[in-house]
């Protein structure tokens, strides 16, 4: 089974518009199961874009992924863009990340036993892969690095994204924890990034929240295309380093 992380224009080309409630130990989630296709799509934001970046239940989310038997993840974000040659309107495909948030849960391993979770390889490298194909087949540009994740909801200032250029190639809010999560329940996950924006400084006008939607509905008919040729993949049997995490893992 697949699951989808993103906004809600993606249900547009699944076989179900439900809405249900998952119920897990670390809160409620809330998805749209295609069982046709065998994809569940979850929002992360919530069906009306009302939950903020460092208040997701990112726990919940993965955890009810897992629950209903999904393997590999593809999570859509949206990043502004620290390079000058990866413009707004192209897709970023990240293979490593680097986090700067402070409030949230980023682990499941918090209580009986510690797991030290091998991220030498954070995205799957399969589904990269696929999602590179998929994207050079369909004539997309799109460019790879590392994400840098902030708390939010707040955008960064000038100061920070001029440390964040040296580090990374895309700032965005909501990438971390989801890629960790994932690997810790052995889960395949990819993220398919949006270039909304030049981050702040890099920009020469003021970001504002209306630019950042306005490229992402520019952009909505070809993520749509990408997620529906991602589902349609005859991907086979995993044998990529996700599914065996544990095994790696340091547990004390």
């Amino acid at each position: 089974m697949i699951g989808i992380i993103g906004g809600t224009g993606i249900a547009s080309i699944l076989k179900g518009d439900k809405e249900e409630i998952i119920n897990t130990k670390y809160g409620k989630a809330k998805v749209v199961i295609d069982k046709e296709s065998d994809v569940v799509l979850l929002f992360r934001h919530g069906i009306k874009h009302n939950i903020p970046p460092h208040k997701i239940n990112y726990r919940a989310n993965i955890y009810a992924l897992k629950k209903l038997g999904v393997e590999r993840i593809l999570a859509i974000n949206s990043v502004g863009s620290l390079k000058e040659n990866l413009k707004p309107g192209m897709f970023f495909i990240p293979n490593d990340f680097i986090e700067f948030t402070k409030k949230r849960e980023e682990t499941f391993y918090d209580e009986e036993k510690v797991v030290h979770i091998d991220m030498t390889e954070p995205y799957c490298p399969d589904l990269r892969n696929v999602l590179k194909k998929i994207s050079e087949r369909n004539n997309f540009s799109y460019g790879e690095g590392v994400y840098v994740c902030t708390e939010g909801p707040r955008f960064e200032t000038k100061k920070e994204i001029e440390i964040y250029k040296n580090w990374g190639d895309v700032v965005g809010m909501t990438g971390y924890p989801e890629v960790v999560l994932a690997r810790e329940l052995e889960m395949c996950y990819a993220s398919l990034c949006s270039i909304t924006n030049y981050a702040c400084g890099i920009s020469k006008n003021v970001l504002t929240v209306d630019e950042v939607l306005e490229k992402i509905k520019e952009m909505e008919d070809k993520i749509l295309r990408i997620v529906e040729e991602f589902i349609n993949y005859d991907f086979g049997e995993r044998k990529c380093i996700c599914k065996d995490a544990l095994k790696h893992a340091v547990i004390e």
